[in-house]
């Protein structure tokens, strides 16, 4: 059972992530919630350039790849240490786009650009979720909602 300062600690947690996002928003870069990820365009997603949030302790495993956020004790697990996860996972650097990864996935892998660009999304859903990842320069154009 979480302790009572475990459960502030988070509160305020997501309540800086809240304020940081509403200081984005005044500042004309409009923020997406996390749950309307998925209705972004595919083309859209494309044009992102991924990268681990500042902080993450980032903890290679024999048979996995796990992460420490900031402030927390406990590691979560990333994603399995398959070639497709890794070659991906490198790439989340704040410069190199989903799209361009996903490129780069499908000549390695010899995987069509669809298959790729799914295993990309994917581990970048994924990532977001648990908030070790953010995209380094996600603006929507005004009136460009998902839905």
């Amino acid at each position: 059972m979480a302790s009572p300062g475990a459960y502030r600690r988070g509160f305020f947690r997501r309540l800086a992530g809240e304020g940081a996002a509403f200081l984005d928003e005044i500042q004309g870069r409009p923020q997406i919630p996390i749950s309307d990820l998925s209705k972004v365009p595919d083309a859209e997603l494309a044009r992102q350039a991924p990268v681990i949030r500042e902080g993450v302790a980032i903890l290679p495993e024999e048979q996995q790849v796990s992460a420490r956020l900031p402030g927390e004790e406990m590691a979560i697990v990333l994603f399995s240490r398959e070639p497709a996860h890794l070659f991906i996972f490198n790439r989340l650097n704040g410069r190199t786009t989903l799209g361009q990864t996903s490129r780069e996935l499908s000549a390695e892998m010899g995987w069509t650009e669809e298959q790729s660009f799914a295993a990309v999304k994917d581990l970048f859903f994924r990532l977001v979720r648990l908030r070790v990842c953010v995209s380094s320069n996600f603006v929507r154009e005004p009136g460009n909602a998902p839905g």
